[in-house]
């Protein structure tokens, strides 16, 4: 009975909390603004296996915006971290300001806080041996990416065009060059649902090509990442299933 008092509370806990999930359905005013706030789940997968989730909150944040972006792997999947989160602070054009990376689970922890200045990215890390500060030389502000569809919708886009853009791994901490080239647009099912999603083509020197799904908006539906996975955009209760408590989910270190 004590067992089943603490499940039931547990998940009343959960219904209390305030559900702030996107919708797939993007409404004029969200539209014409270019941007909408609140946070979206995403099952991780690699082939028909799960092993584990992200999340990705959206915020105003003064004349800008905020966006997190949480990653928690089974152990085992790659070798690399278990938890990975994300924070950045951008200018209204969606450019890179500021960052903040927190990597746990893996060989070697790492925490680390990044700044534009200029033509630098000023990064002070614990958890690069030997490198506590780096000031890397910049082509243009760099992103990361879960920045790259809103920075990218903002223009009309066509089949075959494309856009350089400079990539930051967040393990990293090296800025790399890449390119993103729209492909057109793919019926996708999403949440039950079947939409029209652009598709796009990441190319990252060095790295093979990956391609991710995204909304007028430029929200991520689907998307293909390093290490052969793929985020699939889910509710909340999918994407967390089995993986970890609701809170745990939402904690922010």
């Amino acid at each position: 009975m004590a067992a089943f008092a603490t499940l039931l509370l547990l998940d009343l806990g959960a219904l209390a909390r305030p559900r702030e999930e996107i919708s797939l359905r993007v409404d004029p005013r969200a539209l014409a603004e270019g941007f909408r706030e609140g946070v979206q789940w995403y099952g991780l997968y690699r082939g028909e296996q799960k092993v584990g989730f992200s999340r990705t909150e959206r915020r105003r944040s003064g004349d800008g915006y905020r966006l997190v972006n949480r990653i928690q792997l089974r152990p085992g999947t790659g070798g690399g971290p278990t938890l990975l989160q994300v924070d950045t602070e951008l200018d209204r054009a969606f450019a890179l300001r500021r960052f903040t990376v927190l990597a746990e689970g893996g060989p070697v922890p790492l925490r680390a806080a990044g700044e534009v200045r200029g033509s630098l990215l000023h990064v002070e890390a614990e958890g690069l041996p030997g490198l506590p500060e780096l000031d890397l030389p910049l082509r243009e502000p760099p992103v990361f990416d879960f920045d790259l569809g809103p920075l990218v919708m903002r223009a009309d886009l066509a089949p075959g065009d494309r856009f350089a853009f400079t990539h930051v791994d967040p393990l990293g901490l090296t800025p790399r060059e890449g390119t993103l080239e729209v492909l057109g647009r793919e019926s996708l099912d999403v949440l039950g649902e079947e939409v029209s999603a652009v598709l796009l083509r990441q190319q990252i020197a060095g790295l093979p090509p990956l391609r991710l799904w995204v909304n007028e908006l430029g929200e991520v539906l689907q998307q293909e990442l390093p290490l052969q996975l793929l985020a699939v955009r889910e509710a909340e209760a999918e994407a967390t299933w089995g993986m970890t408590s609701p809170a745990a989910a939402q904690e922010s270190p």
